[in-house]
């Protein structure tokens, strides 16, 4: 279902590489689906820890990451992602929390984009996409 929509989406993107870091099976399952469906190569963490070290050591072309770990504040992970290198690598928070604060947090730790979960395929893609070519 996700991998045709995708395709059928256009994706000119294909070597490129995202970080997964989400701790919900469900969603990581998901995105991982749609993802690799659109030609990304796709890397997963399921808490923040592991998403840092994943981070350094792949280097994704960008990030797609979960407020509410296990382990730590998806805001210190974007935080601790942004003091490494590369710092320009774009950072999408995924999130339910749809209130204003939390959006305004997201973008003053570092984040380029919030998008609310559940997600909309073809805008998630679209926003990829478009955080891929800057």
């Amino acid at each position: 279902m996700f991998g045709t929509r995708a395709r059928a989406f256009g994706c000119d993107d294909m070597a490129k590489k995202i970080l997964i870091i989400e701790d919900e099976p469900d969603y990581l399952a998901l995105l991982e689906h749609l993802l690799a469906g659109a030609g990304y190569s796709v890397v997963k963490a399921v808490n923040g820890e592991a998403g840092l070290k994943a981070f350094k050591e792949k280097k994704p072309d960008l990030v797609l990451l979960d407020l509410n770990l296990p382990d730590m504040d998806g805001l210190d992970v974007c935080r601790g992602i942004r003091a490494q290198e590369p710092p320009k690598t774009p950072i999408l928070l995924c999130s339910v929390r749809s209130a204003v604060a939390s959006v305004g947090e997201g973008l003053k730790a570092g984040a380029d984009d919030y998008v609310l979960k559940p997600y909309d395929e073809a805008d998630l893609l679209a926003r990829i996409k478009a955080r891929l070519k800057r």
